[in-house]
Parts: structure tokens; C-alpha cells; sequence
């Protein structure tokens, strides 16, 4: 299968840093996968010194795509996608945000589940990064849950990109393209973009399935659209996958540390808020399960 990895970054060089010292505890399991880089851009950005890090990296790389801009998250991450699956081909990607560390295995763990999940119809993405409010050990690292959170990291492939995909790009060309961060129709996103899809039935996927046929598959953010839900572009994607009847699976088990402290929605009062100073062990070096089971 075509694959390839690739990292959205924007002016934290030293989490870049880090991130590539992650990879290259997965280089053999990178010799298959080609690595992509899209960094932001602009005037007050680090863009160069970024490109630099990168280059000296023992990480090999088949591309570093620099923005004219800060294009923000949303459009690089976006953006992103259509270039390796609509323009390049590839059929299958998997993501890093810069503020994510990989550990060892962290690529082979994500592969083996994308690999394992493809007989099901109703998983749309896989991740390899969690945060359990439990004790990890080693009886758990074959062990997934649905979830729709945190997509700091995710693998997808072709077949649900071309479902999905069109729900991300009506979302960029209409709150996105044009726009500045601050100017956002916020509201509009939610009112306008949002809620319409959550009055629609939930597409019922036919076939092989993991879940149940009568597991309950509220909406990701509660049966309500409430005026406090999150209106970026991971917002948009959980929702298309719900919308198209797909679930997103997580090993129970991180493989890599979430590292963020500061960024465009985090400081460290939320970092601490949502858990993520009390992340859960993340470097095995145990062999990587090729079947999983539900907790």
C-alpha cells in the first residue's frame, strides 16, 4: 500500500526537534513510507530555521512543502491531505502534529492497526496516541476503543478520504480560505455548517462491522449542539466520519506523547485541564500486535 507520513508545523522548532528524534526510533519501519513536511509560513515565522531542522535530521524526507503563509492549522492540515491523496495518490496517510513525540514502534503499531481494521466497514480512522485515565501495562497493548477525540495523530486511508472529503472542503472554501484566524464565523461554523448535519440520519454502513449493530452512535460532541463545541477542522472531520457511519479506533496504550503546552488552543491551564500532564507510559519496545481486541 502507498503510504505516507507526514508532520503540519508553524513556529515551534523545538518541538519539531523532538518530533524527528521520535521518527528516528522508527526508521526502520519508515524505509516503505514516504515523509512530508508542511510548514507555515510567513512573515513572523520560523519557517526557515524549521526547514533546517528537518534537513539535518537523520529522518530521510521525499518533500518539505513551505507555505507562502501561516495558512493555520486548519487549511495546512487540509490542504495537506489533498495533496498526498488527491494530487500524489497515495492510499494511505498517516498524520503528526509537531506537538506529538512518536515512541518506539510508534509507526509499525500504527500500521499493524490500519491493517487489522480494514475488514471492518465501520472504522474510519485509527490512531495509536490516547489518553486513558488508567494504569497501562503490558496486557493492554493489543486493546482499542472508539473514541472521538484528540486527533493529534491519525492514519486514514484512500477509501474513506474519498467519503469524507468533500464535507472538508465545503467547510475550508466557505469559513477558511480568505479569512484570518481571529475573523472566523465561529457561530456561522456551528449554526450554519454543523447543526444541519446533525439533524440528518447517521449513514448505517453495511458488511463486516466491529461494533455492534445496535451500539448507539451519538453525535462526537453529545446529542446537542451546545455553543461551547469546537468548530476547527478535527471538529469537521469527526463529524463527516460520523455523518458517513464511521468510527475512529485508539489503542488503548499510547505509542507517543502529547507534548503542546502552548499552541492556538492550548496554554498550560488546559494542558492540565484535559489531563495531558498526567499522559500514561508511551515508549514499549514490546512486539507489535498484528490482531487487536475491544476493551
Amino acid at each position: 500500500m502507498k503510504t505516507a507520513l507526514f508532520t503540519v508545523s508553524y513556529n515551534r522548532p523545538d518541538l519539531m526537534r523532538e518530533l524527528l528524534g521520535g521518527l528516528e526510533k522508527n526508521l526502520a519501519d519508515l524505509e516503505t513510507i514516504d515523509v512530508f513536511h508542511y510548514v507555515d509560513g510567513g512573515a513572523k515565522s520560523t519557517q526557515s530555521e524549521i526547514k533546517q531542522i528537518i534537513e539535518d535530521s537523520n529522518v530521510p524526507h521525499t518533500s518539505i512543502v513551505l507555505r507562502e503563509e501561516n495558512y493555520g492549522v486548519g487549511r495546512n492540515l487540509i490542504g495537506a491531505r489533498r495533496d498526498l491523496f488527491d494530487v500524489r495518490g497515495y492510499q494511505r496517510v498517516i498524520l503528526i502534529e509537531d506537538d506529538l513525540i512518536p515512541g518506539p514502534n510508534f509507526v509499525k503499531t500504527t500500521c499493524a492497526l490500519a491493517d487489522w481494521a480494514r475488514q471492518f466497514n465501520d472504522v474510519g480512522m485509527v490512531q495509536v496516541w490516547n489518553l486513558p485515565h488508567q494504569t497501562i501495562s503490558e496486557t493492554d497493548l493489543d486493546v482499542v476503543v472508539p473514541t472521538h477525540e484528540h486527533f493529534y495523530t491519525y492514519c486514514v486511508d484512500v477509501e474513506v478520504w474519498e467519503e469524507i472529503k468533500n464535507t472538508l472542503y465545503e467547510y475550508e472554501r466557505t469559513y477558511l480560505q480568505g479569512v484570518s484566524y481571529a475573523d472566523k464565523d465561529w457561530r456561522g461554523i456551528r449554526k450554519r455548517f454543523m447543526k444541519p448535519r446533525y439533524s440528518k440520519h447517521r449513514l448505517i454502513r453495511g458488511g463486516s462491522m466491529l461494533l455492534d449493530a445496535d451500539t448507539t452512535h451519538p453525535p462526537p460532541f453529545g446529542p446537542r449542539l451546545k455553543r461551547t463545541v469546537p468548530t476547527g477542522q478535527d471538529a469537521i472531520t469527526a463529524l463527516a466520519l460520523w455523518e458517513k457511519g464511521f468510527i475512529r479506533l485508539a489503542t488503548l496504550a499510547p505509542r507517543a506523547v502529547m507534548k503542546g503546552v502552548d499552541g492556538v488552543h492550548s496554554t498550560a491551564k488546559i494542558f492540565e485541564q484535559l489531563g495531558l500532564n498526567q499522559q500514561s507510559e508511551y515508549e514499549w519496545n514490546q512486539d507489535v500486535p498484528t490482531s487487536f481486541r475491544l476493551r
